[in-house]
């Protein structure tokens, strides 16, 4: 995907002229969470309602976690979905975002699952941030794959 080639446009001469495709496989996995997060946001209004209560989460240990639910996938997606962006639309090889967005869909449904739908599920909530930090780390790793050969003009 890069290319080194002069152009009469480009100031600097010999400069990596990048060719940028179109998102072809994330969107799959920002769909997806998407639709998580909206029944994330309903389960909070949902018991809002049910609770009578607008800010907080009016002493219930339960209304506690759908909101901590809410707010930890808020948290966490966009940074990976960002990565791994960043990630495909450098290059990076087909099955490196497939894994990293797998890990990442498979990560916040076991924590959402965890956190929002059950009194106390450690094992399902550690394996989805295990998961959901392995996705990051997948990003991370990709982006400075892409940088550095790049930068280095490999």
């Amino acid at each position: 995907m890069v290319h080194r080639e002069y152009s009469k446009q480009t100031p600097n001469p010999g400069a990596a002229v990048i060719s940028v495709p179109w998102l072809s496989i994330l969107p799959l996995y920002a769909a997806v969470p998407g639709i998580l997060y909206l029944a994330l946001t309903f389960a909070v209004i949902r018991n809002r309602y049910r609770l009578k209560v607008s800010l907080g989460d009016g002493d219930d240990e339960r209304m506690n976690r759908i909101i901590r639910g809410h707010g930890n996938f808020a948290e966490y997606v966009p940074m990976s979905l960002l990565l791994l962006a960043f990630a495909e639309i450098g290059g990076t090889e087909a099955l490196v975002i497939h894994l990293g967005g797998l890990a990442l869909l498979c990560g916040r449904l076991l924590h959402g699952y965890a956190l929002a739908l059950t009194p106390r599920n450690l094992p399902a909530r550690r394996y989805g941030m295990i998961l959901t930090l392995a996705s990051i780390v997948v990003g991370i790793g990709a982006c400075l794959r892409l940088s550095l050969s790049l930068s280095l003009g490999a």
